[in-house]
């Protein structure tokens, strides 16, 4: 099935209300098709390629696969009970393994405005191909002076074996000095040959709000995983985000942040476990549009077998930006020769009076370290993830909420315990 008849077939199976919204969506559709998918001939995509995932004939999710006890009960793995979960399997809402949305949660039809052209975006292409196949969007708004204490959690389920291609969409507000901790989380409840999600989340964060917003990927061996998030951050918010990137065959996460008012902060993390022949691309683009902001931005990986990781660190300060502070930092960690990493800062500053940096290291473990574990009884592989575990820690340790982080860290200790008994 080509992209044409694979979106003919979804889009006369999900129909919007709007006449606008379903033009703008056929638009979108177009865009697609008159660019296709990036290639490596474009700088932001020189370390990545879509060939493989342009060759799979995808088709839409249709109604769905009808859950079994047995997947109920291992979806319910995965939404802690202090979590408010919401669960949304291959394209639609599970109202039974979901809690109550209350004016805080809820799902419409999209809107014109969610098909709109993004020419400028190194992720046009997939902005695209996500926006020709939207027909629903999460809402997630929290009212004035509002804390919701329970981390919200909202979990991508692919159910079907067939290779579905499934575009979802997110919309983020928090009003003035509200405050939010939202982890978006992708899953495979099988091993379909090949599956692939594209999520695009917009945040609007308003004055003095904190926003939390973390991804965890844990997607099948054969799936293909994009996100965009695009954050726009007023006077005095906080925002601290984190992507956790532990499944799938190829990643591509892009996270672009405005800052659109003075004395805000932003701390972006990310965090990458490749095995095998896993490939996770992470692209940030930093805007100081305003001054007196501090961004920090720190990245690792943990690579074994002939993983790759991508980063590219993008930053602009504006000229009217002064005292901007911006750091940036990439560190990779490499079990096995055939891992690689590449990293690739970008600096862009047109403003006099500001404070920014960068840095990257690639290395591995310490054998003396190693030495250390193996004479006190603890064998290689164990002393391998033991260390690898402290390695990564340091950034799972910034998420304050203890329930988030004590799920992180259980997920993050799993996929550890499974590489290592690889790493050679």
């Amino acid at each position: 099935m080509s992209w044409n008849d694979n979106y003919l077939q979804f889009k006369n199976a999900n129909a919007l209300e709007s006449i606008k919204a379903n033009e703008q969506r056929q638009l979108s559709f177009k865009r697609f098709e008159s660019q296709g998918l990036p290639t490596k001939k474009e700088e932001a995509w020189k370390f990545t390629s879509l060939k493989p995932f342009n060759e799979i004939t995808w088709q839409p999710a249709g109604e769905g696969k009808a859950l079994t006890h047995e997947d109920m009960l291992e979806i319910s793995k995965h939404l802690p009970s202090e979590f408010t979960n919401y669960v949304i399997v291959d394209g639609h809402f599970n109202q039974t393994l979901s809690d109550d949305g209350g004016t805080l949660f809820k799902i419409v039809d999209a809107e014109p405005a969610d098909f709109d052209e993004n020419q400028s975006s190194v992720e046009t292409h997939l902005l695209n191909l996500a926006q020709s196949f939207l027909s629903k969007k999460i809402c997630v708004r929290v009212q004035k002076s509002e804390v919701i204490e329970k981390p919200v959690q909202i979990v991508f389920v692919h159910a079907q074996t067939a290779p579905v291609y499934l575009s979802e969409r997110v919309q983020v507000k928090l009003e003035e000095q509200s405050e939010l901790k939202l982890l978006v989380t992708t899953l495979n409840l099988t091993a379909a040959k090949a599956s692939a999600v594209n999520v695009n989340l917009t945040a609007e964060c308003g004055p003095r709000s904190h926003l939390t917003l973390i991804q965890l990927q844990n997607d099948g061996a054969e799936s293909y995983h994009f996100s965009q998030n695009q954050v726009k951050a007023a006077s005095d918010s906080n925002v601290t985000s984190l992507v956790l990137s532990l499944g799938g065959k190829l990643t591509r996460n892009y996270y672009e942040i405005q800052f659109n008012g003075k004395s805000a902060n932003a701390e972006v993390l990310g965090l990458g476990i490749g095995d095998q022949e896993q490939h996770i691309d992470n692209y940030t683009f930093i805007q100081h549009l305003t001054g007196e902001n501090n961004s920090v931005q720190q990245y690792k990986s943990i690579l074994s077998g002939n993983s790759h990781s991508v980063f590219r660190g993008r930053v602009l300060i504006a000229q009217d930006a002064q005292k901007a502070n911006s750091s940036q930092l990439n560190n990779n960690l490499l079990l096995t020769r055939g891992a690689q990493a590449d990293s690739i800062p970008q600096l862009e500053i047109y403003a006099d009076d500001v404070k920014a940096g960068h840095g990257s290291t690639v290395g591995q473990l310490n054998k003396d370290e190693i030495f250390y574990f193996l004479s006190r009884g603890i064998n290689q592989y164990e002393a391998v993830r033991m260390l690898s575990y402290g390695f990564a820690t340091e950034l799972l340790y910034k998420i304050q909420n203890p329930p988030l982080q004590k799920f992180l860290l259980a997920s993050l200790n799993n996929k550890l315990g499974r590489m290592v008994q690889n790493v050679q």
